[in-house]
């Protein structure tokens, strides 16, 4: 890592950012699409703090409906579309169910209307046309849901994705346009030159090595983090309202569709959403004044989702022993003072500090895209000795996303991959769905050496050679990246399980050189981690 930051100190870059999680990877593609030199600095691991603890969906926002939202739900079904052009193997079709009981607040003409809405507001790229269901089709479609009182249901479509993944195939991306991308660097001060921001200090987080970097601008898109790096240029207004989100993972409690629930008490909308064969349930929203390397899913937060899921689904069990895996994360949302945590815009806002230094505040993860245009397009009015090149008319695919369709995809690679290197169709299958067309590359790094084709878990996949390959093209430098990000085996039933544990720890340890000392600390750190 060190020649790369040193190569960095001879010259100044067009773009500095701040931050690593969607929206610093975002802003990187597109300036690096521009012809833009970028260096990108993020102190943990790429996606590592609210961009890896999302529901996993790239939709609309049908709750932000009610809040008249209606730029923001156009703009996001629209990027959804575009979405799942450049990452098929990440971005897929799901249908949702919004069950409607007698008696609460949102009755049946009014789900009606939202959901013709929201069809409108699709137009052509809409992934299918919502139907209203009576009471007897829904329970033939998800016959877990409580019956009592269902007068109906409202099927409708959006997006599952991986959210890690997405982020990191995008920074991936950005690397492959010319952007140097860097994680466990972290922005430790700004430089300034007559009352101007020109560069960061930075300091690699594993080594202590300091650089300094300068840049013709620095953009803050560090996300919850957004005001503390904003503090470093001198006390500027607080430009963001944290809020946290809890979610859980859960046995399955569906057939195949997202179900919409409605808390009993203020009828805030959260998911139970099929993830890998179980339930993802989510989102909590409630305002967050904690520490935000530290955030963690309390337990009357757990409670209150247990509760209010099984309120609707009373054939499944609900204790705390149920849970297979939990996270929290903190969103970062445009500070509004009034209202509470779920009244407040996921609108996002580009903004410039009184000493030159570009911000992006909230923003829904389903925008980032349109978020990095507007800004490059403000940074290069602003920037004249900028020289960016028009964007192209059609945005190239992301990393490992160049396939005209998952399906199709699939449908063609598996039977080759299979008699090529004698792996099960499951295990092919996960890989083209984790890596895209890029699985190729992983399945060769196996081919080479016995033993890194084995399946760690008896699902047939993840395999070991995975391990080798984030640490040589994705940039995993700990043990909790591979088991939190690369793959998710951090929130599944094998979180714990030492045998597989121990021996992603020593493959990553041979590839980067750790002793048996640095493989137990990797091993300790990430059991302290994991929830």
């Amino acid at each position: 890592m060190a020649s790369g930051l040193d190569r960095l100190q001879t010259a100044p870059v067009d773009l500095v950012i701040i931050g690593g999680g969607i929206q610093g990877a975002g802003m990187a593609r597109e300036a690096a699409l521009r012809g833009l030199s970028v260096a990108l600095f993020e102190k943990g691991d790429f996606a590592g703090g609210t961009s890896s603890r999302t529901s996993h969906l790239i939709h609309g926002g049908i709750r932000y409906l009610e809040q008249g939202a209606l730029r923001l739900v156009y703009e996001a079904v629209h990027e959804r579309h575009t979405l799942s052009r450049l990452a098929p193997h990440l971005i897929r079709p799901l249908p949702f169910l919004f069950p409607i009981y007698r008696g609460e607040g949102r009755g049946k003409w009014k789900i009606r209307v939202g959901m013709t809405l929201y069809d409108l507001l699709a137009g052509s790229k809409k992934i299918g046309p919502h139907r209203m269901l009576s009471a007897e089709e829904a329970l033939a479609e998800e016959p877990g849901l409580i019956s009592e009182g269902l007068v109906g249901a409202a099927r409708f479509y959006d997006c599952r994705m991986n959210d890690a993944r997405l982020c990191l195939a995008v920074l991936l991306s950005a690397r492959e346009w010319g952007a140097s991308i860097f994680n466990y660097v972290g922005v430790t001060g700004l430089i300034q030159e007559k009352g101007r921001i020109c560069g960061v200090r930075v300091q690699e987080v594993l080594t202590g090595a300091k650089y300094d970097i300068y840049a013709r601008v620095v953009v803050n898109a560090a996300g919850p983090w957004v005001d503390a790096i904003s503090r470093m240029e001198g006390e500027l207004p607080q430009r963001i309202r944290p809020t946290k989100g809890i979610h859980l993972i859960f046995p399955s409690l569906t057939r195949s569709h997202a179900i919409v629930v409605s808390s009993e008490n203020n009828r805030r909308i959260f998911f139970v959403i099929p993830w890998k064969g179980k339930s993802l349930i989510g989102t909590t929203d409630t305002d967050f004044a904690g520490d935000l390397d530290h955030v963690r899913a309390e337990e009357e937060e757990v409670a209150w989702l247990l509760r209010e899921t099984g309120r609707l689904f009373p054939k499944g069990r609900f204790g705390a022993e149920e849970i297979i895996g939990r996270y929290a994360g903190v969103r970062p949302l445009i500070y509004d003072p009034g209202g509470t945590a779920s009244d407040v815009s996921r609108e996002g806002s580009v903004e410039w500090t009184p000493c030159g230094m570009l911000v992006l505040a909230g923003g829904k993860f389903t925008l980032f895209r349109l978020t990095a245009q507007r800004a490059v397009d403000d940074i290069v009015k602003r920037v004249a000795e900028l020289k960016a090149h028009p964007r192209p008319h059609s945005d190239p695919s992301l990393y490992g996303g160049e396939m005209p369709s998952f399906a199709e995809y699939l449908k063609e690679e598996v039977p080759l991959a299979r008699e090529n290197y004698r792996v099960s169709e499951e295990g092919i299958r996960y890989l083209i769905g984790s890596y895209g067309t890029k699985f190729h590359a992983i399945l060769s790094l196996g081919r080479h050496e016995k033993g890194l084709l084995k399946p760690l878990t008896s699902l047939g996949f993840p395999f070991l050679v995975e391990a080798v390959y984030a640490v040589r093209v994705e940039m995993a430098m700990r043990l909790s990246d591979f088991m939190r990000r690369r793959t998710g085996l951090a929130l599944g039933p094998y979180k714990r399980d030492s045998s597989l544990i121990l021996q992603v720890a020593e493959q990553m340890g041979q590839e980067l050189g750790w002793n048996r000392e640095q493989i137990r600390k990797e091993i300790d750190d990430y059991q302290q981690e994991v929830e």
